[in-house]
């Protein structure tokens, strides 16, 4: 009686992590999707608007140069 009894928690246990990792890899798989979808269109901005970004780009490095020399 004792054994069935643990077998059962231990199926009930291997099925509750088998569902888990099935959700983790869904969960996973969706946002590699959308993060391809993001770059595809970051990519695209970039090649309309390359001094935008660029000059974007330099400003944010300016900031954190000031910030982080003040510490």
């Amino acid at each position: 009686m004792k054994n069935q009894t643990s077998d059962s928690i231990a199926d009930a246990a291997g099925a509750r992590a088998k569902e888990y990792v099935d959700n983790g890899v869904d969960a996973y798989h969706a946002l590699a999707e959308k993060t391809q979808e993001v770059g595809k269109q970051v990519d695209g901005y970039v090649r309309t608007n390359p001094w935008m970004v660029i000059g974007a780009a330099a400003g944010v490095g300016l900031l954190l140069g000031l910030m982080l020399r003040r510490r």
